[in-house]
């Protein structure tokens, strides 16, 4: 008779030679002589080694491919062996020492993650097919996104996004945008923080662009010019300025400045803080002080973007229809419903609270009435589908 072993003890039986396997494909992966392919990284075409047979266990972009393919990388240069020689494939938009912990992942399943290079693997495993690793790489994201590291994951994320565009970038694009609106949410914090100040202009201009920006204007102004003056160099308050140091504060808010909106910052602030910089033009200095004069005839202008308060994503928190985020809801700018909405109330910043979803309530009238009767005032807010059809 057999003798009856526990499944755990079983199991850690037949497990026992993995780690020794592991080991043997790391020492594989290192080995330039059995290669058969060979990528060339970067703009500096940095050359790392590996073997397509276990690229095709592991990657989509190796299989199903024709007969004398190579792979399916987007934006790849893909070039057969020849006299033995390795296949070659070129990826001008990622980096060596990304691409390495890549293989790593593909050869052993080992992998570590860092914050300045998650965005990057997020396109790698897109692009050669490796579903798992992309969604390790979105729940790293989702799961450690806070105000310490945002800029540092918009860098990362706006990087690659410029790297991919050409070739889709839709991956990279989508987490882009889900750190625009993370850094509006807690603008104030995110701007604290010495990764703001790190930013590219590029990116930086992604973020003072934002309609969602849940700030003051004054204090969009300020983190504008503490990014500029740690770009320059500079660490004196204003008035200590010297000339030269003006210049190369003044420089580099070129091209950001018109990005703030000016033309709703106080009066004051704009006489004490802005102009002092002699970053903002004298025709709009003129124009601000025309606005602080006439400003009736200003808000007429609600089709100007300068003269349009940002909005916070908050102000209608839970709203399916106004949430610019939400699947459900119609069109892709939502701050004009917000901004219309809150106009009639007589308040632009007001916040509201969501006191009653008809599709939570099995859209019960006497739901309605229980949650909402005696709370003063309410938008009662319906979607409406406007598609026609016709026979």
């Amino acid at each position: 008779m057999g003798t009856r072993v526990q499944g755990a003890v079983h199991s850690d039986k037949t497990l026992s030679g993995v780690s020794g396997l592991l080991e043997d494909l790391r020492r594989l992966l290192e080995d330039k002589d059995s290669a058969d392919i060979v990528f060339l990284l970067g703009r500096d075409e940095s050359p790392v080694y590996a073997h397509r047979l276990l690229l095709a266990a592991r990657c989509t972009a190796f299989q199903g491919i024709k007969r004398g393919e190579i792979c399916r990388i987007p934006g790849a240069t893909v070039a057969a062996g020849t006299g033995g020689a390795p296949a070659t494939v070129r990826l001008p938009h990622y980096s060596e020492s990304n691409f390495r912990i890549f293989l790593v992942y593909v050869y052993t399943g080992k992998l570590v993650l860092q914050d300045s290079g998650v965005f990057e693997m997020m396109g790698l495993a897109h692009e050669l097919g490796l579903e798992e690793l992309r969604v390790s790489c979105e729940e790293h994201v989702t799961s450690t996104l806070a105000v310490v590291n945002a800029c540092t994951f918009l860098a990362a994320a706006f990087e690659m996004y410029e790297r991919s565009a050409p070739h889709g970038g839709r991956s990279a694009k989508t987490f882009l945008d889900k750190c625009i609106s993370f850094i509006a949410e807690n603008a104030l914090d995110c701007f604290k923080t010495n990764s703001f100040l790190s930013l590219s202009k590029d990116a930086l201009v992604k973020v003072i662009s934002s309609d969602y920006l849940a700030v003051e204007e004054e204090e969009v102004f300020r983190a504008a010019l503490a990014w500029a003056k740690h770009k320059a160099g500079v660490t004196q308050p204003t008035a200590h300025w010297a000339e030269e140091e003006k210049a190369r504060v003044c420089q580099h808010l070129s091209g950001v400045i018109s990005h703030v909106r000016l033309l709703l910052i106080d009066s004051q602030v704009f006489a004490e803080e802005v102009e002092p910089t002699g970053a903002v033009p004298i025709e709009l200095s003129l124009e601000r002080y025309r606005l602080a004069a006439l400003p009736k005839k200003y808000s007429e202008q609600s089709d100007d973007k300068r003269c349009q308060p940002r909005m916070s994503c908050t102000l209608f928190p839970g709203s399916q229809i106004l949430n610019l985020a939400s699947p459900n809801s119609f069109g892709d700018d939502k701050s004009s419903y917000q901004r219309i909405l809150n106009e009639w109330y007589g308040n632009p910043k007001q916040q509201w609270r969501l006191v009653f979803r008809a599709s939570a309530h099995n859209f019960s009238a006497q739901a309605f009435h229980r949650l909402c009767d005696g709370i003063s005032p309410t938008y009662t807010i319906v979607a409406v589908s406007l598609r026609l059809k016709g026979k």
